[in-house]
């Protein structure tokens, strides 16, 4: 029987560049919670694979208590580097599967850009467990506009050099049974504009961030990282360039 791939791994090695390069969440998210959901003060937020708090940080903004659960050791480390001082920051070594967090306690469960690494059966009964009663559930991704300049260019370079690009955002798009199931077929999609204004340093580190990524360790990987380079040279304006996305949001 073949091994079971541990998805807590993905990231190990790659935690600077993520925390770096990585764009935070629209901030349309956060006034949809803050006014639709009453996240604020007196919330307690389950954010699972954490990663290095980008999403973490915004609700802690927002006056939650936010219990940061993340198994990746670099990842996590990180996050507890920079929000270790603030008030209602829990960091939690812990899985989606099996997070470690008290039964019935939770107002809201995040899964940002981490959804797709998940076991969704386990997840879910995982989320039952330590949500309230009436709690909610929130899948969110940074989701690239694949009709851009830009992000055509990529994905060939991906297709080209990375054995283990499915597509953007994990490729979870490209099973959208997944996530019905999770929400019981009772699944809504809501949608803030987020683009992300990116000079060339940051740029390439966005693109080596991704779990898919080669690595400096890889025989290919000078003649990948020019390839990238190039697409920066050809479409940067002013020495910038401009990314779309939307941060989406999936719930009940």
């Amino acid at each position: 029987m073949q091994a079971a791939i541990d998805n807590t791994k993905k990231f190990s090695g790659r935690a600077a560049v993520y925390r770096e390069a990585r764009s935070g969440y629209a901030a349309g998210l956060f006034e949809f919670l803050a006014q639709q959901w009453r996240i604020g003060q007196g919330s307690l937020v389950a954010d699972i694979g954490s990663g290095t708090g980008i999403l973490t940080a915004a609700l802690l903004d927002l006056g939650a208590t936010v219990y940061a659960v993340e198994p990746n050791r670099d990842m996590r480390l990180l996050a507890e580097q920079d929000l270790g001082a603030r008030e209602r920051f829990v960091s939690v070594d812990g899985t989606a599967e099996e997070s470690g967090l008290p039964a019935g306690k939770f107002d809201l469960v995040c899964a940002a850009s981490a959804f797709h690494w998940f076991d969704p059966i386990l997840f879910k009964k995982e989320c039952q467990r330590i949500l309230k009663p009436d709690g909610r559930v929130a899948l969110i991704w940074n989701e690239s506009q694949l009709s851009a300049d830009v992000n055509r260019a990529r994905e060939e370079v991906y297709k080209k050099y990375c054995p283990n690009f499915v597509g953007f955002s994990g490729g979870h798009k490209n099973h959208p049974e997944i996530k019905e199931a999770f929400f019981d077929g009772k699944m809504r999609e809501l949608r803030f504009a987020n683009p992300v204004i990116y000079d060339k340093k940051r740029f390439v580190g966005r693109l080596l961030s991704s779990s898919y990524s080669l690595t400096e360790e890889d025989p290919n990987f000078e003649a990948y990282l020019r390839e990238l380079e190039a697409i920066f040279d050809r479409i940067a304006v002013d020495g910038q360039i401009v990314m779309p996305q939307e941060t989406v949001l999936y719930c009940r």
